[in-house]
């Protein structure tokens, strides 16, 4: 009899009940929800539902608009002016090379 010890789960605390089935949120859809953080019972109710859609489409609307000052600028001048820099002291042969170069 070594001194093998069975194995029990331990749980630190007892699990909360299964809260009820909630009904799809979609009007007209008698359904119950499946998973217990979900609004409506299928893909196909949640694209259905008016009441998300017209969510959806007020928030597309509303989309924001940055003024000139929030804007990113973009200097293509600068970045260029570097890579030319770069450019310039970087060999087309690297001199370990220069012997294969005919």
């Amino acid at each position: 009899m070594g001194g093998m010890i069975p194995a029990v789960p331990v749980r630190s605390r007892p699990r909360a009940p299964a809260p009820p089935p909630r009904q799809c949120a979609r009007i007209g859809c008698q359904n119950l929800v499946h998973k217990p953080t979900a609004r409506y019972c299928s893909v196909r109710c949640s694209s259905l539902d008016p009441n998300r859609r017209a969510r959806l489409r007020a928030g597309a609307q509303r989309g924001r608009v940055l003024p000139m000052a929030h804007q990113l600028t973009l200097n293509f001048d600068a970045a260029e002016a570097d890579l030319a820099n770069l450019a310039a002291a970087r060999e087309d042969v690297p001199a370990g090379l220069a012997r294969l170069v005919v």
